[in-house]
């Protein structure tokens, strides 16, 4: 049974709604891998699922990556958990594209994620997405070990700092807006994951 606003439900998992959103975090301490979108499209922020956008190829990438032993859809977001995973937004602001987001909301994201992980502490923080990760890198509020890390080019997989003391890694933004990766690319990215998290 899904909960909202920070009450765990049967099965242990925690889902904190955000006000501006109606998306729920799926967050528990130790996780293996925290996925985290820039933040939800209008249709995600509509049914209240993480990645609901007809196009997003997250949860297929997922399956077919072997991060997950069957097919799951959007509908299935709560159930991320009992396979070691989280989910979270860096913007709880839902949006029709990224060119609708503002600094101050970049600013605020980074602290909020910040926090999040200080709390949950998971293995490893997976970014989805090149120009997240340099926005969010790049932060005036972000410590200087991570400015430094935005002063060179991002590139998708593990990355050399942490955020927090959680490594970090950066991958394409699933949404079929995206053409900078074929699907193949992303799938090998994405079954990259759990070898990152090891050497992490």
């Amino acid at each position: 049974m899904k909960t909202r606003g920070g009450v765990s439900n049967d099965r242990g998992r925690m889902a904190t709604s955000h006000p501006h959103s109606g998306l729920p975090d799926y967050l528990i301490p130790g996780l293996s891998i925290l996925f985290v979108g820039i933040n939800p499209g209008l249709r995600s922020a509509e049914v209240g699922h993480h990645f609901a956008g007809p196009s997003n190829r997250f949860w297929k990438l997922l399956f077919d990556a072997k991060l997950i032993p069957f097919p799951m859809t959007y509908q299935d977001d709560w159930q991320l958990p009992e396979f070691g995973y989280g989910l979270t937004n860096l913007i709880a602001r839902p949006t029709a594209g990224v060119q609708d987001l503002e600094k101050r909301d970049f600013l605020e994201g980074h602290q909020a994620l910040v926090t999040k992980i200080t709390i949950y502490q998971p293995r490893l923080v997976a970014l989805l997405g090149v120009s997240m990760a340099r926005m969010l890198l790049s932060s005036n509020e972000a410590p200087k070990a991570v400015k430094r890390l935005s002063e060179q080019p991002i590139q998708v997989g593990l990355q050399s700092l942490t955020l927090g003391d959680t490594p970090v890694c950066v991958l394409p933004n699933p949404s079929g807006r995206n053409a900078h990766y074929s699907y193949q690319h992303m799938k090998a990215l994405f079954g990259g994951l759990k070898d990152w998290g090891q050497s992490a």
